[in-house]
């Protein structure tokens, strides 16, 4: 199971409450993402998946494995995770909006 008080603990550090995390297989719909999030004063940051982050899913009891290895790059592995279940030749992102989506308030209302 993901633990996600990890993950979303991760993309808070390192892009803190303002930025989310943007994972995507495609350079123009990231680029359209992010001309989309500036005019909406919504800053993305993109983030990747390297074959580390794939690695991760790999398991020895099951297919594939949905909360990583290791405590590092916990939102960057849950991009991978999410990726298996991609057709190759479809461009798909992921916005991990775990920081900027919540307030002490309560909902921030990011990315709608």
């Amino acid at each position: 199971m993901i633990d996600l008080a990890t993950l979303t603990g991760a993309v808070m550090v390192a892009l803190g409450n303002d930025t989310a995390g943007l994972f995507s297989n495609c350079d123009d719909l990231s680029e359209q993402l992010m001309e989309s999030s500036e005019k909406a004063f919504e800053p993305l940051w993109r983030l990747p998946i390297t074959q580390e982050h794939k690695d991760a899913m790999k398991s020895r009891d099951a297919d594939i494995n949905n909360k990583g290895n290791t405590r590092y790059g916990g939102a960057s592995q849950a991009a991978a995770f999410l990726e298996r279940f991609v057709d190759n030749d479809t461009k798909w992102a992921h916005l991990d909006i775990a920081g900027p989506a919540m307030t002490k308030d309560g909902g921030s209302g990011f990315g709608t």
